[in-house]
């Protein structure tokens, strides 16, 4: 073990055994302790919130109080300090509940040695180092998952932009160039019979115009940043059951726009429009319904269908994989902005995806 000191908060009632827990630290070689007695639960939490400590050593019984309960308080407190969790008892049933609820080890205080402590002291604090190591690597991990998917909207914006202002501009052009051109043949009363017929060509070039409008609106739709979230997401509903004729899809909002903050508006008009295709794609649904509001706490979103839900046994496996990909997604970007999804389906009873962010992300 290093010989740097090791800051303690032990939390113990009874002073003797405080004293040998004490005792047994000191024994340990080639390493210092620097440890603070808190005798009663409301003296630990408060010193915990303090913060500093590298190791807690919590003793299971504390009057009427247990060590578990104490466990979770210090957990909901942020205290991220390994603890090793003492009883004068051993109890496998508590032993294996103290180690779920995160405790780092649970020790006999009769079979305790400088030795035993040692190992467990040592043990507890690499795995601490190691799950320190491991959420600094997940934060970076975050970090740019975000700027991928930032990085990937402003391609999208670019080319959404250059298909509608260059490609389909010129489109444009082209397309009223040949129909002035046929014009003017039928005003001098001549026909064109060599090669293809302009009238063929224009009805091509209008073909290619709406499939360019149409890519560059599943890219990035313009009304998205022109008008806002509230008149993008009406839009798409609008499209989805132009589209669908038998599909019926009701939106519901009870905040203006200037509530909704502009990081999670991507997220928010990417999350149903992904909603919108499964449904459409693999439910069967044909009633879908849209609704964002906003509470004290939370600012939620929800999608709710109809459909055959996911335990359907006549899906195939490509409609599985296409809409685990798309769930996979939607879940990406919601906990990368700071939010929660829950996914819930069964047979016959639909989908219903619900996101919800603190509404001070």
């Amino acid at each position: 073990m290093a010989s740097s000191e090791i800051r303690v908060l032990l939390v113990e009632d009874d002073e003797d055994d405080y004293v040998l827990a004490r005792d047994i630290l000191a024994d340990i070689p080639n390493q210092s302790f620097h440890i603070e007695w808190a005798p009663t639960v409301e003296e630990a939490l408060e010193q915990a919130r303090n913060g500093g400590y590298d190791l807690c050593l919590l003793d299971y019984r504390l009057g009427h109080r247990n060590g578990i309960e104490v466990l979770d308080e210090l957990k909901a407190l942020g205290f991220t300090a390994p603890i090793l969790m003492l009883t004068g008892h051993g109890d496998r049933r508590v032993d294996l509940e103290a180690m779920r609820r995160g405790a780092a080890d649970y020790l006999e205080k009769d079979r305790l040695s400088p030795e035993l402590m040692e190992r467990s002291v040592r043990y507890a604090l690499e795995r601490a180092r190691t799950l320190e190591a491991l959420r600094a690597s997940e934060q970076r991990l975050r970090a740019l998952s975000t700027k991928l998917l930032q990085a990937q909207e402003e391609e999208r914006r670019r080319i959404a932009k250059e298909l509608h202002d260059g490609i389909g501009a010129n489109l444009t052009a082209v397309k009223y160039a040949l129909e002035t051109r046929v014009a003017q043949q039928e005003m001098a009363g001549k026909t064109d019979n060599a090669g293809i017929p302009l009238t063929q060509i224009i009805a091509a070039i209008k073909e290619t115009m709406e499939e360019t409008q149409r890519i560059s609106t599943n890219l990035r739709p313009s009304i998205l940043d022109n008008m806002g979230l509230l008149a993008a997401l009406d839009w798409t509903a609008r499209k989805t059951r132009e589209f669908y004729g038998s599909m019926e899809v009701q939106t519901a909002w009870d905040l203006p726009e200037d509530e909704i903050p502009d990081s999670l508006k991507i997220v928010l008009f990417r999350l149903v429009q992904e909603s919108l295709n499964n449904a459409v794609k693999h439910s069967g649904a044909d009633r879908i319904s849209v609704s964002l509001c906003k509470t004290e706490r939370e600012l939620e979103m929800s999608v709710q269908d109809n459909g055959r839900g996911f335990g359907s046994k006549h899906r195939g496996p490509e409609e599985n994989e296409g809409r685990g990909m798309g769930l996979d997604g939607m879940m990406e970007r919601v906990e990368l902005s700071g939010g929660r999804i829950d996914i819930r389906s069964n047979p016959g009873q639909g989908t219903t995806i619900t996101a919800s962010w603190p509404v001070d992300s």
